[in-house]
């Protein structure tokens, strides 16, 4: 009910993550701080772990996503999962801030076809189809396909950036569902896209992904699981060229121990081969570099009366290509003393793993430091969830992380560079979310969300350079947001979205980016399984800043049919 026509413009309808668009091409997206400063175009942010179905789109070039390759076809959504706070013991590296989990639906949930087409004057055209097929009742699959057309954005003088840029994808699923409770998942992808400024890029990627799941009576079951991803990115105006080919495996099992305990246990292995055509101005050393990852954990939920009182208790462990065996545990708890209403608590210990940006960077101004050691968080969490009422549910969450070990850029003393990483930083965040969603009548519904946020850091090294806290956090203090969802007679609909986000600050790297406040709103009407909808977007300013440059005021039109 957005207008969304990617999953970076849908995930803005989680209040409780931080969405920033670059450019045309390129989105800046965390949760509870650290959206890094861009590097080119891309945002450094590291500290959020991104899945689509169980496969992960992390790259170790960085420690972030992405995101102008992360394609999915909306209609084909089951749900987005999104997770406030370490996540680690259960997701793994990297899941020191939130975790994002996109989830497509069952191949037998999209059967039949689908076709949409949309224009509009910033998004140029998008085009996506999909069919669904059956051989009989225990095997479906679909096949889709999309492309994207976006055109460019100006600076903040005004002058055109010309990072216009197309993307075209396409993919299957086949979902079996066979005797004795087995099911077995077969799927996978291909895109190729050309991105204009600020740098201009070819990208292109593919992935194959197999799971296989059975039940085994009284409460038990196991899943494995195993993924093939290959990116490419080439840039010849900066003649860099990264290969990255990552295999992955992981098995868990979940079985219920006596009448209160749930225990949930697996293990898992990632091979990644990244290849490296350097460039004059930016290079790796090791240009090329192969990464293991092993890992192992084991959580145990137990519940006390009746089920009012839980505790969860789990840890993870892991080795990586940079740094010893990290260990990863957690602790939560959770009472109902009423139906309706949760009081609940956490302290998690997480850590994010060196990339390659840290280890082996080499420019003439800045070098990695080859012996870069993993970041640290302890964080505590304090949250409420409650539902006075079946038209009223909402949460509170209060956090406070501290970090240790934080990347920082030094002073080289023995320069050249001038420059190199280091991990002479430490950090606390504190920070309140609040959520909330009112039915307001049965064809309205009403949801706001409010985020608070502090950030300090403090220099453990006199060698650190002034300013580098901005380059690992540049985030607004606050944010607030809405989503009006109204189902009118006659098969229309009328969405608003707004959202005020508060100003980033005046850093040695960016300029100051003002508040705003914007506003979109999507008018649909449908019939006999055709939707046309009319979606304007940035309603409220005809120009704003988010994360670098402006984003413009647009409208689009839109066609969906389904049959």
């Amino acid at each position: 009910g957005s207008g969304a026509t990617c999953l970076p413009e849908a995930l803005r309808l989680a209040s409780n993550l931080e969405v920033a668009q670059s450019n045309a091409h390129d989105w800046a997206i965390t949760s509870r701080g650290f959206n890094g400063a861009p590097l080119s175009s891309n945002s450094l942010a590291n500290k959020l772990l991104v899945l689509i179905d169980g496969r992960s789109i992390y790259t170790p070039l960085f420690g972030g996503v992405f995101w102008d390759v992360q394609s999915v076809l909306l209609e084909d959504i089951d749900r987005i999962e999104v997770i406030s706070g370490p996540g680690a013991t259960l997701w793994g590296a990297n899941a020191v801030n939130g975790v994002i989990n996109v989830v497509t639906k069952h191949a037998r949930d999209t059967q039949g076809a689908f076709a949409s087409a949309a224009a509009g004057s910033f998004l140029r055209n998008q085009l996506g189809g999909r069919v669904g097929v059956s051989r009989d009742s225990t095997t479906f699959g679909r096949f889709y396909v999309q492309h994207r057309n976006m055109r460019e954005t100006e600076r903040t003088n005004g002058q055109d950036i010309h990072d216009n840029w197309h993307f075209t994808q396409g993919g299957f699923r086949v979902d079996y569902e066979g005797l004795e409770a087995t099911r077995l998942t077969f799927q996978g992808d291909l895109y190729q896209g050309e991105e204009g400024d600020p740098t201009t890029a070819d990208v292109e990627g593919q992935d194959l992904l197999a799971r296989w799941s059975r039940s085994v009576g009284h409460g038990s079951e196991v899943d494995a699981k195993v993924y093939f991803d290959r990116t490419l990115r080439d840039l010849p105006s900066a003649q860099f060229r990264e290969e990255l080919v990552t295999l992955d495996a992981e098995f868990n099992h979940r079985f219920a121990l006596g009448a209160r305990q749930s225990i949930v246990w697996g293990a898992g292995y990632r091979h990644m081969t990244d290849e490296i055509d350097n460039a004059l101005s930016l290079s790796f050393v090791p240009a090329d570099r192969t990464m293991r990852l092993y890992s192992a954990y084991v959580q145990d939920a137990i519940s006390f009366f009746d089920e009012s009182l839980k505790v969860t208790l789990g840890t993870k462990v892991g080795d990586n290509a940079y740094t010893d065996g990290e260990v990863q545990p957690s602790a939560r708890l959770s009472w109902a003393p009423i139906d309706g209403h949760t009081i609940w608590g956490a302290g998690s210990h997480a850590v994010r793993t060196p990339s390659r940006f840290d280890a082996d960077t080499r420019t003439p101004t800045l070098a990695g430091d080859p012996n870069f050691e993993s970041e640290t968080v302890d964080a505590f969490e304090l949250g409420y969830r409650f539902r006075p009422t079946r038209r009223v549910v909402g949460s509170l969450s209060c956090f406070l992380n501290r970090y240790d070990d934080v990347r920082s850029v030094n002073y080289n003393p023995d320069a050249p560079p001038a420059l190199v990483f280091a991990n002479d930083q430490e950090a606390e965040t504190r920070g309140v979310e609040l959520a909330g969603t009112v039915e307001l009548a049965q064809w309205w519904r009403l949801r706001a969300g409010y985020t608070y946020l502090e950030e300090d850091f403090t220099a453990t090294d006199s060698l650190v350079f002034p300013g580098s806290q901005f380059f690992e956090a540049t985030d607004p203090t606050f944010r607030i947001q809405f989503h009006s969802t109204a189902k009118l007679p006659k098969g229309i609909d009328f969405d608003v979205t707004g959202r005020y986000v508060d100003e980033l600050p005046l850093t040695v790297l960016t300029q100051m980016v003002p508040g705003y406040f914007t506003c979109d709103a999507r008018l649909a009407v449908t019939r006999r399984g055709v939707e046309v909808s009319v979606v304007g977007r940035n309603l409220w300013e005809e120009n704003h800043t988010e994360f670098g440059t402006r984003v413009p005021r647009s409208v689009l039109g839109q066609v969906a049919c389904r049959f």
